[in-house]
């Protein structure tokens, strides 16, 4: 088949498959998502002939890797590059692959570049597997992927704090949320690290200091130790 007939069947394939937002949708089943940013491609000679300068273009940067739960868009993932993959990360979540006929090696996946004509970012977007706890040593780490839903920001969270002392606007910093707001940060990141008791301030007794700085408490370095042993 023709690539340009497989592209136009792919609106078919959406109206067939339903959508991951509807009320009526099962979500237990629905598997998460990984998007990993593969390569840029920067066309200069388009640049200079067609753009107008502009100071910055895109934040996404080689090898970042994001996971789409019940088809949704990650948290820090560029929203034009999401509109040109939502569609595809929302079938393999419901487990509907194979697209265009076996045009992907794992069938199971796709590659998406994202809409701009002059410095376009490809993205390896894969299926994964949810973790099945098959002995007690694995239950908590099948727990943790099964609260990602919930806490997939208070572990971002967790994660670069460390074991450091850290002012809020270098965590906000290296959360790369300088475009986001305050209230997203506090509400969304914050509150519930510290509502389940695994972040703190440093200076409790002044607590709208501002240069105040977090760290963990022993609750949350347990679940750094934890995440890290994951990732290796």
């Amino acid at each position: 088949m023709h690539i340009s007939n497989i592209f136009c069947n792919f609106a078919a394939l959406i109206r067939t498959t339903g959508d991951p937002e509807s009320p009526n949708m099962n979500l237990r089943n629905m598997k998460e998502v990984r998007i990993t940013a593969v390569r840029q491609t920067v066309y200069n000679d388009l640049m200079a002939k067609f753009e107008n300068p502009i100071e910055h273009t895109c934040n996404i940067r080689q090898g970042q890797q994001w996971i789409s739960i019940n088809g949704q868009c990650p948290e820090g993932m560029c929203p034009a590059a999401w509109l040109t993959m939502r569609d595809f990360v929302r079938q393999l979540a419901r487990g509907k692959g194979n697209f265009y006929d076996g045009w992907m090696r794992n069938p199971m996946s796709a590659m998406i570049s994202c809409n701009d004509g002059f410095r376009p970012f490809s993205f390896y977007i894969e299926a994964i597997d949810k973790p099945k706890p098959n002995s007690k040593t694995e239950k908590p780490k099948a727990l943790l992927s099964s609260q990602q839903r919930i806490d997939q920001r208070v572990e971002k969270l967790i994660v670069v704090i460390g074991k450091a002392v850290i002012p809020r606007r270098q965590i906000v910093a290296e959360l790369d949320m300088r475009q986001s707001s305050r209230h997203t940060f506090i509400n969304n990141y914050l509150k519930p690290a510290v509502a389940n008791g695994y972040v703190e301030m440093a200076n409790p007794k002044s607590p709208n200091t501002p240069g105040q700085a977090y760290r963990l408490t022993a609750k949350g370095l347990a679940l750094y130790t934890r995440l890290l042993s994951t990732t290796e």
